[in-house]
């Protein structure tokens, strides 16, 4: 019995190593994103105490990824092909990732920075943090230009290796108390603590990285593909992410460790902040009597760093590659494409550098890929759904992605305060729009423009009724820094619904001329201004592409897009902005707050409209002579 015993064990290794690629490239991908400033600062804050925190969000993050595996294992797609095929607008999805990944190259330009600050203390004699990330990101693109995996995976390897040789290092030298962190894996919310927890949920296993290892698993498996294949290799697939996730949580701890061991709870009432050099210096001090200690530390930083770029910037070529090649059917070969991303990414990371500020831009973008990523939770759910029986997901692992999405969504929002002190107040100045939309929405004039047959005294009193909306957007929006978080754009995109692009233009110019004069205000009067205008135009032109067929989901999507317009492009184009930190500010307090705000409204809107029977195809209807009657499935489609 032995003996066969081992010949079993024997017979399964391969099957059992096979998969161990993709899962390094994740971990190492993760554990740049981990959070380090936050892990130190948590463990300064509240030593060992929240170590349950990085247990439960590792099991929800492998319960995530195993989801990934299954879907590309069984399909043969990666979840980027999955995320064009659901519902809603087409390539959505795909949309939404390359323009978040796109924005992490920003995020990586931070990461770069870090790296070279750690490279600056071993080899002072540079003086230029800013040439240690060109020569790094150079070594990167010589790396990922042949758009190579097994390339790539011999040097994430070698990366592993080393960074295995820091870690036992430091699990041998520094002085880590294992009896002190044994009471830190019983769940406890110490007092203040839970924007810390919600900080390290976040960070540790990274989010949206974790879509990449569909891409990884992708290049690993090849052609093979289809049931058999998933039940012969998923064992294999799920060790190779135990160790992922083991490597990202014992780096997390390691970090935490420094926290309670370098700094203390007098050093950081004293004022001081955890800037980038504090940071180095303090844990520079703390292991200065470690043999080797300083020069492990700084290096194993900096190949954290430099490996979570280089699978990132590949992992995420890749994605967008294949979201340009199967949803918008692009001609150029892939390696073309890939080539191409990797030219952009360089060209937004070196415009990061220029900018600086490492930690704000990690942050910042972080701050904005955490929403998606707890949506991704809910969209996963739906593609392992798709799977049929017996390789469909176990209750269990329905139960985990649930539960963990919804509270990824929750942290995801209330993470950013602006929801909590200015989402919520908008919401409720709500109360005033819906009614004024209910009344406006039972007289003649309604009926008369909704169905696309207005006199020009209708067009008059629809663009002054949403005009004036739009200023009671901004005179209830609440100042905060110089700026208006308000709801001024809601009007002329109501406006822009019911009546087309003129009419929503004229209701966001009386909205516009309000905001432009108010005083004080004057940093971003004229970006607010030209942007309410823009988002009557974009509401009229967005409603006439789908030929009134404005659902819920649609309507979310409208407002996303005129607040990214608004803040992404016409606030650094026409305000005065001394910074990118302040420009972040702006983005963190307006964003998510206003796009919750008029989501609602938009939402009120379309509830109203159906409760009255009256539907906002009519007007298209009419246009092609159907006198109103829409096909059957048409009307289906907006209830």
């Amino acid at each position: 019995m032995p003996g066969n015993y081992r010949h079993k064990i024997k017979k399964h290794i391969p099957d059992y190593l096979r998969f161990l690629g993709p899962g390094l490239l994740l971990a190492v991908a993760a554990a740049g994103e981990s959070g380090i400033a936050e892990a130190i600062e948590i463990g300064a804050h509240f030593g060992y105490a929240l170590i349950w925190v990085i247990a439960i969000t590792l099991i929800y993050k492998f319960a995530f990824v195993n989801g990934i595996a299954r879907y590309t294992m069984i399909t043969g797609k990666t979840i980027f092909q999955g995320l064009i095929s659901i519902p809603g607008p087409k390539n959505w999805g795909g949309i939404l990732v390359m323009v978040i990944y796109l924005l992490e190259m920003f995020a990586f330009a931070g990461m770069l920075l870090l790296g070279g600050i750690f490279m600056d203390y071993i080899v002072p004699g540079i003086n230029s943090i800013e040439m240690i990330v060109f020569i790094s990101l150079s070594a990167i693109l010589i790396l990922l230009w042949k758009e190579s995996y097994e390339q790539l995976e011999h040097t994430i390897l070698l990366i592993a290796v080393l960074l295995f040789l820091g870690i036992a290092f430091s699990l041998t030298q520094f002085p880590i108390s294992f009896a002190a962190m044994i009471p830190g894996m019983v769940p406890d919310i110490p007092p203040k603590s839970l924007l810390s927890i919600m900080a390290l949920m976040g960070a540790v296993g990274s989010s949206l990285n974790l879509l990449l290892y569909s891409i990884w698993l992708k290049e690993k498996a090849g052609s093979r593909k289809g049931p058999a294949f998933y039940r012969r290799s998923i064992k294999g697939v799920n060790l190779d992410l135990i160790i992922a996730f083991l490597f990202v949580g014992i780096i997390t701890v390691l970090f935490i460790s420094l926290g309670v061991t370098g700094f203390s709870i007098s050093y950081l009432a004293h004022g001081e902040t955890f800037s980038v050099d504090a940071l180095i210096s303090q844990v520079l001090y703390v292991i200065a009597s470690i043999p080797y200690g300083p020069q492990t530390f700084l290096v194993t930083g900096y190949l954290i760093m430099f490996g979570a770029v280089l699978t990132g910037m590949d992992g995420r070529a890749r994605a967008i590659s294949e979201i340009l090649h199967t949803g918008f059917a692009m001609k150029c070969e892939e390696k073309t494409t890939f080539r191409l991303i990797l030219l952009l990414f360089t060209a937004i990371i070196m415009g990061g550098v220029v900018i600086g500020e490492p930690m704000a831009l990690v942050h910042g973008v972080s701050a904005i890929a955490s929403v998606f990523f707890a949506v991704m939770g809910f969209i996963l759910i739906y593609l392992n759904m798709e799977i049929k029986d017996p390789e469909r997901p176990n209750r269990l692992w329905t139960a985990v992605m649930t539960i963990g999405s919804l509270i990824f969504l929750l942290m995801a929002l209330f993470m950013e305060e602006g929801i909590i002190m200015f989402g919520l107040p908008l919401a409720e100045r709500m109360i005033v729009v819906a009614f004024v939309v209910f009344v406006f929405a039972g007289t003649t004039l309604f009926r008369d423009v909704i169905r696309g047959h207005p006199t020009w005294v209708d067009r008059f009193w629809t663009v002054l009724i949403f005009g004036a909306l739009s200023v009671y957007g901004t005179f209830r929006g609440i100042t905060y820094e110089g700026i208006i978080i308000n709801f001024r754009d809601l009007g002329p995109i109501l406006a822009g619904i019911v009546g087309g692009p003129i009419i929503g233009a004229c209701a966001g110019i009386i909205g516009a001329a309000y905001r432009y004069q108010i005083p004080g205000m004057e940093k971003t009067a004229l970006a607010c201004s030209v942007a309410t205008i823009v988002a009557g135009i974009v509401a009229g032109c967005f409603t006439r592409m789908y030929r009134g067929k404005i659902t819920y989901l649609r309507g979310f999507t409208l407002v996303a897009i005129v607040e990214v317009i608004h803040i992404f492009i016409f606030v650094p184009l026409f305000s005065d902005i001394a910074s990118f930190t302040e420009f972040m500010v702006i983005v963190r307090a307006t964003l998510l707050p206003m796009i919750f705000a008029m989501t609602l409204g938009v939402g009120l809107f379309i509830y109203i409209v159906r409760m009255k029977g009256y539907s906002l195809t009519t007007r298209f209807d009419d246009e092609e002579g159907d006198n109103g009657n829409a096909p059957a499935s048409e009307r289906e489609e907006l209830q």
